[in-house]
Parts: structure tokens; sequence; C-alpha cells
């Protein structure tokens, strides 16, 4: 009885044993797979925060460079506009200088021969002229097309016309061409009445000029006699105006070419012919044309006539070269 008692109670002892020993080992593999557990969740949290600051950080980076070249460009932009100002300043300023200084042309002794020389010159020079404006519908075409294509020009005025319509005279001279004289009235037989009548025909028409201009200094030293200086019916008396206008340092020109506007080429076609016909064997050219209120195929030829010298290498001028 009591062996088997003793017995009962060491079995019971063993069975004690073995329940602990199971349950540290039970213990310790939790412990294992919580240890574990919490390890790799540390990981993937701190592989997680910094791929978080690794992309904030290149985010940062990133909107720094985009600043960095936003202000780069705000600083390119801003010299440019400076640029842009300063240029836009210094045009804006040549221009005021040159209509305060009123294109006013200056007195030369030596015109008559300056003027000579310009038929005889070898250089390709071109010198576009108008007579018999302005002109109400012709004029400030002729005018457009010249301020398009940055084309000097010389407008050889009537005085009766100058006072009908003062601000085309006006604008010519403020875009920068040459008003010289043509007489006041265009009539034949009362410019060339007498030689003096020649010269009052000057002297009316560079009166009706400075009015339009507003500009009592202004003088054009610059006459076309109408019909050409010399020949015809009145050579006699022009030859005596001519020494009037001589005596007064007035100096008159003709030209060496023409388009025929005004003697029946009515054609854009007809007044090209015209053209490459008289300016044949001249490398300097004057060249006639007119802006009366009758000649729009002149404003429709301007153009072509324009781009032919251009192609061909002539520099246009306009009497700003000899006064």
């Amino acid at each position: 009885m009591l062996y088997g008692m003793n017995d009962y109670g060491e079995k019971k002892e063993k069975l004690n044993i073995k329940k602990v020993i199971i349950f540290i080992a039970i213990a310790f593999a939790c412990f294992i797979v919580i240890f574990s557990s919490s390890l790799i969740s540390y990981k993937v949290i701190n592989k997680d925060n910094e791929s978080k600051a690794l992309a904030v950080a290149d985010g940062n980076k990133s909107d720094e460079n985009k600043a960095s070249e936003n202000s780069n460009i705000k600083k390119e932009d801003s010299i440019n506009q400076a640029v842009n100002n300063d240029n836009q300043f210094k045009i804006q300023k040549h221009d005021v200088e040159k209509i305060k200084a009123k294109f006013v042309p200056n007195p030369n002794d030596n015109a008559k021969e300056d003027i000579k020389n310009i038929y005889f010159s070898t250089e390709k020079q071109v010198f576009l002229t108008f007579d018999d404006g302005p002109s109400k519908t012709v004029t400030p075409q002729i005018l457009d097309i010249l301020k398009q294509e940055n084309v000097p020009a010389t407008f050889f005025v009537l005085g009766y016309r100058v006072e009908l319509l003062p601000e085309l005279v006006k604008r010519a001279f403020e875009e920068g061409h040459y008003i010289a004289n043509h007489g006041y009235s265009h009539k034949y037989d009362a410019i060339y009445e007498t030689p003096e009548s020649t010269w009052n025909e000057y002297v009316q028409c560079e009166q009706s000029i400075k009015n339009a201009l507003q500009n009592q200094d202004y003088n054009s030293y610059l006459f076309r006699f109408p019909g050409g200086s010399s020949g015809g019916k009145y050579e006699n008396v022009k030859k005596s105006a001519r020494d009037i206008f001589e005596q007064n340092k007035i100096a008159y020109t003709n030209w060496n070419a023409l388009t025929g506007d005004a003697a029946g080429a009515v054609t854009k076609e007809a007044q090209l012919q015209s053209m490459f016909e008289s300016i044949e064997g001249d490398d300097s050219i004057i060249l006639l044309m007119h802006d009366a209120g009758d000649k729009q195929v002149t404003v429709e030829t301007l153009p072509e006539i324009i781009k032919y010298f251009r192609n061909q290498g002539y520099v246009f001028k306009n009497f700003y070269e000899v006064f």
C-alpha cells in the first residue's frame, strides 16, 4: 500500500515537471513569435518612414529646383523686359528727337552740283519721287506702303493741294519723307507767264508747306518745275526763272526715269515696262511718279517697284541726302 502511494506520488511529480517544461517551451515560442513580429513590423515601418522621408526630401529638392528654375526664368524675363524697355525707350526717344527736329532741311550752297552728281553716280541708289499731291485717296495709301516697306521718298507738293490736306503733308513729313516744292497752282499759263511768276509760285507753295507743318522755319530749298526745268514752249521763261532760283540758292531737279503714270500708262504692266525702259543704262535713279487722286494704279504698282529695286541691291534715298 505504501509502495503504491509512493509510486503514484512520484508519477504525479514527474507529470508536473513535464507540464512546466511544456509551458516554458510554449511561452518561449510565443516570445520568439512576438519578438520576430515586432522586429519585422519595426523594419517595415522604418523602411516605410525612410521611403516617406526620401520622398519628402526629393519633393523638397524638386520644389527647390523648381523654385530655382522659376527664379532664373523670372530673372531672365526681367532682364529681357528691361532690355526691351530700354530698346523701346531708345526708339521712342530717337523718334521724338527726329520729330522735334522736324526733319528740317539744311541749306547747301553746293546743292546744284550734288544733285547733278546723283544723275552720274555709279552707286546703285534710287530716289522715289511723287508729284502733284497730296490727294485724299492716293497719298495715304502710298504713305502706308512706304511705311510698311521702310522706304523714304520725296513729295513734290502743290501749294493749293497742301492747303486742302495739310494733315497728309504733316504725316509725310513726320514719317521721314522729304517735302519739296512743285509750285502752287500747276497751271502752266500762270506759272510760266513770266520768270517772276514762276518764282512767286515757289514762294506761295513754300508758305503753304510752312503752315501745314506749323513750322515757319521750314524751307525745302528744292523745286521741280512742272513739265521739267527746260524745253517746250515756255523754255525762254524757264531759262530766266532758273537764274532767279540760282540767285536765291534754291536748287531744282528733274528725273531720269519714270513710270509714265501721267503719260498714258494706265496698267501696272505698262508702268513697270516704262520704268524698265527708262532706267536702262543708269545705276543712280530719280524716279518720277504721281500721287494725284486719279493715280490708283500707281498705288498698285509701287510694291512691285520697291521689290524690284530691293532685289537688285539698290539703296532707297530721299533729298535729305543733299540738304
